[in-house]
């Protein structure tokens, strides 16, 4: 596609700028005339620089100047790609931005302890252009082992993270009660925000032993504190009913839930149901 340059040239003699393009050698492809001082010229883009190297050099106005076919098409490339670039570029910072920590606000009743709290969110590498945490169940142990701190959640939007504190009344401070082994077996799954863990998961287990203490240790200090935890015990079931095979079947899903490698056997009395079952208990957790 051909490429050309269009302008207008101004001047008291500005139907010469015609014949002096010509004679130092640049094509002009047309020429119009648009008043007594002002003529509009078409040339190829090629001889753009060298055309107003000439008429300015010569005391010509030019003005005006716009692309044409193939020059056209290039400026108008070049435009989008700066766009695209641009948009690119933005886009890009946008979501790097909202992926990272900008700003921290604390609320709720114990918005007090905003210099403890960003204490504890620096110690787990939580600051200003760090990621957002992918577990907050560290942080959310620490927040609960302040001074009466009862209630901590998380709320991310945008580049804000909003952490609310809500403390209780010193007075009417509940009592400091251990989580215990709902059944004898191996610990499936423990989940510990405040207390002191005296089992891992994969641990045998008996019913009624303390699994997580009232306690948690802030440096060498000792301090009381409510647990909140949760523990799932995984163990053999087994039960025998005096029921049909269907009626034992049900009473052995309410009185166990569900059962792994179910088995069922015919007995005298009716029918004894067995299976790996699953047991939970928590405080201050669902």
């Amino acid at each position: 596609m051909l490429s050309f340059v269009e302008f207008t040239v101004e001047s008291l003699s500005a139907h010469r700028a015609v014949d002096k393009l010509a004679r130092a050698g640049v094509c002009v492809l047309s020429a119009k005339c648009l008043g007594k001082t002002s003529v509009r010229i078409r040339i190829a883009a090629k001889d753009r620089k060298k055309a107003f190297a000439i008429l300015r050099g010569s005391c010509y106005n030019v003005k005006n100047i716009s692309n044409r076919g193939g020059a056209r098409l290039l400026e108008l490339a070049g435009r989008a790609a700066g766009l695209i670039l641009g948009a690119a570029v933005f886009l890009g910072a946008t979501l790097f931005l909202e992926s990272r920590v900008l700003k921290v606000e604390i609320s709720g009743s114990g918005a007090y302890y905003e210099r403890e709290i960003l204490q504890i969110l620096s110690e787990e590498g939580v600051r200003t252009f760090s990621a957002f945490p992918a577990d907050t169940g560290p942080l959310t142990a620490k927040i609960l082992g302040l001074d009466r701190v009862e209630f901590c959640s998380f709320k991310r939007r945008g580049g804000v993270l909003t952490i609310d504190v809500e403390v209780g009344d010193g007075a009417q401070k509940r009592p400091s009660l251990p989580l215990l082994a709902p059944a004898s077996g191996t610990i499936e799954e423990l989940v510990v925000l405040r207390g002191a863990p005296l089992f891992c998961e994969g641990d045998a287990v008996k019913a009624g032993e303390v699994v997580v203490e009232g306690y948690a240790l802030f440096g060498e200090e000792r301090r009381e504190v409510c647990v909140i935890a949760r523990v799932t015990v995984r163990y053999r079931a087994e039960r025998e009913y005096a029921l049909s095979e269907k009626e034992a079947l049900a009473q052995a899903y309410l009185d166990f839930g569900e059962l792994e490698n179910l088995q069922i056997g015919k007995t005298e009395r009716g029918y004894r149901v067995g299976g790996i079952a699953r047991s939970t208990a928590a405080l201050g957790l669902a």
